[in-house]
C-alpha cells in the first residue's frame, strides 16, 4: 500500500484526497490541515438565520470541475442559481452607480447597443475602442500584460473604466502587472486567429453556443443552498468514509526525502510535535507555506513559488433589518475602479443575489477591502474595516441603519497574482516535480484561481502520483 500525505485541507487538497481514496488503487491517504477547520478559505456561518459565507459565494458554472465534482459527490440537488428576478450589475464612477454593459463576455464588450448608451466611456473612447475592428494583430508570442494588450486593443479608458474593476474582482490583482498569456490567453488567442479581441470574443461566443446545444446546465455563477461550505463539508465526508484520515490542526513544519524515496513530514500542533514517513507527497497548503516546504526538495522550485506574489484582502459581511433606513436594492451590487481611489472594491447584496441568505425581514450585504496597490488598508482593526464598509454603504447606498450582525473575515496572502512571467514559474514548479519523484503539486498558484479551477489542480496532482508506481531508491 502507498501512503500518500497530502499537505492542506483547502478545496485543492480535498478534491487531490477525493481523486486519491476513489480510484481504486491501493492507497492510504492523510491530509494534514494547520488551521482548525477544512475547506481553506471557503467558510460558510449560520447565524440568526443569516447564511454568511466569509470566502467566495459562488463559481462558475462553466468551469466542467465544479459542477462535475458536486454531481459526483451527490450534491446537484443542493446547487443554488441566482436569484434572476435580481439581475443586474453596476460599476461605480464619479459619485453614482451606473448599470454595467450588457454583453461583457469574458471582460470584453460584445455588443453594440449597450456599449453605445453607457455614460461610463466618453464618446472618444467608444470611438477609440472601434478602432479593435481595424487594427491589425501584434507580431510575436511574448508575454504582456492584461492593461497593455487591452489598452493596445480597445484604448486605456474602456480598461480603466469597465475592464479593471472586472479583472479585480477575480485577482485582487493590478492589470499593469497581471500576465495575459496566465489570465485570459484566449484573448490573444482571438487576436491571432481572428484579426481583432472584439472578432475573436464574438467566435468564441458562437463555438461556446454551439457546444451548449442540448447541454442543460445553466450558464453563470452556482452556489450551494447553505452555503458554499457544503462542498468542503462532502468532500470531507467521502474522503473518510473512504478510509482517508483528516488531521487538522497539524501544521507541516518541514518536509525531507529520505535516500530510499520517501518523505519524512514533520509537523506539529496540540503542543507536541509528529514526523510521519510517507511514500508520497502532494503539496496544496498556501503558496507561501508550499515555498517554505520545497526548500528541502528542491531549491529551484521553492525560488519559483517565492517569485510569484501574493495579495490579501478582507471580506466584511453585514446583515441589517429592512427599515425606511435600511434597504437592500434589487439588483447583485457594484464594482468600484481603481481609478475612484476608494478603499472599497466591489459591494455584494448577497440576499439579493441568493435566495434564504437572510432572515425574513432582513438583507445581507458584503463589502471586499484589499487589491494590489491598495494593501495598506487591511492594516486597520476589524471595527475600522466595519466602519469602512458601513460608511460606503451610507455614502453611495443612504443605508443609515446598524447592522445586526456582522462578520469580518481576513483572506492574508490568498490570492496570487499571476504576473508577467507566470507561465515560465509554473513551468519551474513543473520542472521540480519531475526531479523528485512522489511529489505533486496544487492549488491556486497555478493555473486559475476558481474555484473549479483548484478543483481540477487537485485531481491532476492526484492523477500524477497515480500514475507513478512505487518509487522507493528514488
Amino acid at each position: 500500500m502507498q501512503t500518500v500525505a497530502v499537505i492542506g485541507g483547502g478545496i485543492s487538497g480535498l478534491a487531490a484526497a477525493y481523486r486519491l481514496v476513489t480510484s481504486g488503487q491501493d492507497v492510504e491517504v492523510v491530509v494534514l490541515e494547520a488551521s482548525d477547520h477544512v475547506g481553506g478559505i471557503v467558510r460558510t456561518e449560520h447565524v440568526d438565520g443569516f447564511t454568511i459565507d466569509g470566502g467566495p459565494d459562488s463559481f462558475l458554472s462553466m468551469k466542467p470541475r465544479g459542477i462535475g465534482l458536486a454531481r459526483e459527490l451527490g450534491l446537484e440537488d443542493r446547487l443554488q442559481w441566482t436569484n434572476e428576478a435580481n439581475r443586474g450589475s453596476f460599476l461605480y464612477r464619479k459619485g453614482a452607480l451606473h448599470p454595467l454593459p450588457e454583453g461583457l463576455t469574458g471582460l470584453i464588450p460584445t455588443k453594440l447597443a449597450p456599449m453605445v448608451k453607457t455614460p461610463l466611456v466618453s464618446p472618444r473612447g467608444k470611438a477609440r475602442m472601434a478602432l479593435d475592428f481595424v487594427l491589425p494583430p501584434r507580431m510575436g508570442d511574448g508575454d504582456e500584460s492584461l492593461r497593455a494588450f487591452i489598452s493596445r486593443r480597445l484604448g486605456s479608458e474602456v480598461f480603466d473604466n469597465l475592464i479593471e474593476p472586472l479583472m479585480a474582482g477575480i485577482y485582487s490583482g493590478d492589470g499593469s502587472q497581471l500576465s495575459l498569456a496566465a489570465t485570459f490567453p484566449q484573448l490573444r488567442a482571438g487576436e491571432k486567429e481572428h484579426g481583432g479581441l472584439i472578432k475573436g470574443v464574438l467566435a468564441g461566443r458562437k463555438q461556446q453556443a454551439m457546444r451548449a446545444i442540448g447541454h442543460q446546465t445553466q450558464q453563470g455563477f452556482v452556489s450551494f443552498r447553505a452555503g458554499m461550505h457544503e462542498l468542503p463539508d462532502a468532500l470531507k465526508t467521502v474522503i473518510e468514509t473512504h478510509g482517508g484520515v483528516i488531521k487538522t490542526g497539524r501544521r507541516v513544519a518541514r518536509i525531507d526525502r529520505l535516500d530510499d524515496g520517501r518523505f519524512v513530514v514533520a509537523q506539529d500542533g496540540e503542543n507536541r510535535a509528529w514526523s510521519d514517513l510517507f511514500d508520497k507527497v502532494i503539496l496544496a497548503a498556501p503558496v507561501r507555506a508550499q515555498a517554505e516546504l520545497l526548500q528541502h526538495l528542491d531549491a529551484d522550485g521553492a525560488r519559483a513559488m517565492v517569485e510569484i506574489p501574493v495579495a490579501s484582502s478582507a471580506a466584511i459581511l453585514l446583515g441589517y433589518r429592512e427599515s425606511t433606513q435600511a434597504r437592500a436594492p434589487r439588483n447583485y451590487g457594484y464594482l468600484v475602479p481603481r481609478i475612484e481611489q476608494r478603499p472599497i472594491k466591489a459591494v455584494t447584496w448577497l440576499s439579493s443575489k441568493w435566495d434564504d441568505r437572510a432572515p425574513e425581514g432582513h438583507f445581507l450585504v458584503r463589502g471586499f477591502i484589499g487589491r494590489v496597490g491598495q494593501q495598506e488598508v487591511l492594516q486597520h482593526s476589524d471595527d475600522k474595516l466595519v466602519g469602512l464598509v458601513r460608511q460606503e454603504l451610507l455614502d453611495v447606498n443612504a443605508i443609515s441603519g446598524n447592522p445586526v450582525v456582522q462578520r469580518v473575515y481576513r483572506l492574508d496572502e490568498a490570492m496570487p497574482q499571476y504576473t508577467v512571467g507566470h507561465l515560465e514559474r509554473v513551468a519551474r514548479l513543473e520542472a521540480a516535480m519531475e526531479r523528485v519523484p512522489g511529489l505533486a503539486i496544487a492549488g491556486n498558484m497555478l493555473r486559475g484561481v476558481g474555484i473549479p479551477d483548484i478543483i481540477a489542480a487537485g485531481e491532476a496532482a492526484a492523477d500524477r502520483l497515480l500514475r507513478q508506481e512505487g518509487h522507493a531508491g528514488g
